[in-house]
């Protein structure tokens, strides 16, 4: 579509670094500024979740690269 990869790599790579913050809990109204949503969710441990939705934006990331 005329995208560089490495723009389409470097935009899969922001788009991880924001669902994991969300899955994990761990965005903070200091980095989200403005946009800096909460939302309700069941607490306990979600690293498991977060390893595995990580592993495949790394998929996606190595197979645009």
């Amino acid at each position: 579509l005329g995208v560089p990869t490495q723009s389409a790599a470097r935009a899969v790579a922001i788009m991880k670094a924001s669902a994991t913050a969300l899955i994990g809990e761990t965005n903070s109204p200091a980095s989200g500024g403005k946009r800096f949503r909460k939302m309700e969710t069941t607490q306990g441990d979600c690293s498991a979740l977060v390893a595995e939705a990580g592993a495949y934006f790394d998929r996606v990331i190595g197979a645009v690269a």
